[in-house]
């Protein structure tokens, strides 16, 4: 979310100064739609060995701006800095697997629906026997830091958050044994798991999360032409065939 972070964004979106934001029709002239996401969040956006941005929120990132006739400039950014990025104009659009928050949403808009869905789940290592937070015992459990993982953690008063930049790190920290255990996107972790990260599920998904693609307020024309080009996305069954390159099924449909 991942991708679908609250803890440094909130202070810095919420009092940001109002700034002028590019609409569609300066997109346009300038011929690119410059997209945040972290670049750290695995299989959603990560560096290519060529030094692009790659992966399913990278992928819908360059398919939406080819749908509104432009060339897409993807901009790797630490995930708390997002929103008040957009809020600064300094990018357009933000396909970041961010969760919709209250914060977040008196910051920034939302488009209307989500653009994938999927829910927060506890990994451990694949030796551990824990099937849930309380089995951890009170040992570090990892998260990205700044997200709504972070944010779970703390609101359930767990003991030992331990905060890293990225899930890049977290699995190092993981591995090594520095967290007992660590919270993100059932997705995420997944497909860590099939690619030989040595983890597994801890019990049930904890909580449902349905990112969205965010943008600054006040660019009707903006918001809707992005909503029409993913809107056929789904349509045409593009949105669904990258799920599937990425994370290895279509999450771009409500679970049951």
């Amino acid at each position: 979310m991942l991708k679908s972070r609250l803890l440094l964004l909130s202070t810095l979106a919420l009092t940001a100064g109002s700034v002028a934001h590019a609409d569609l029709a300066d997109v346009r002239k300038r011929g690119e739609l410059r997209v945040v996401m972290s670049g750290e969040y695995p299989p959603f956006s990560q560096p290519a060995p060529d030094g692009s941005l790659t992966g399913f929120d990278a992928d819908v990132a360059r398919e939406i701006a080819k749908r509104l006739g432009v060339r897409a400039r993807l901009i790797k950014a630490e995930f708390p800095s997002i929103i008040a990025g957009l809020q600064a104009g300094q990018f357009d659009l933000a396909v970041a697997s961010q969760s919709k928050t209250p914060e977040r949403e008196r910051a920034v808009d939302f488009l209307s629906r989500p653009y994938y869905y999927d829910g927060f789940q506890l990994f451990v290592p694949s030796n551990s026997s824990a099937r849930s937070l309380a089995g951890l015992g009170g040992k570090p459990v990892a998260v990205a830091q700044g997200t709504v993982f972070e944010k779970f953690l703390r609101d359930a008063k767990y003991p030992n958050v331990a905060t890293y930049s990225g899930e890049q790190e977290i699995f190092l920290a993981l591995g090594a044994g520095r967290a007992a255990g660590m919270i993100t996107t059932r997705t995420v972790g997944s497909v860590a798991a099939k690619n030989g990260q040595k983890l597994k599920a801890a019990g049930p998904v904890l909580q449902q999360d349905n990112p969205y693609i965010t943008l600054g307020k006040n660019q009707p024309q903006l918001k809707s032409a992005v909503e029409k080009a993913l809107a056929s996305m789904r349509a045409d069954g593009t949105l669904k065939r990258l799920s599937v390159k990425y994370l290895g099924a279509d999450v771009t449909v409500p679970t049951k």
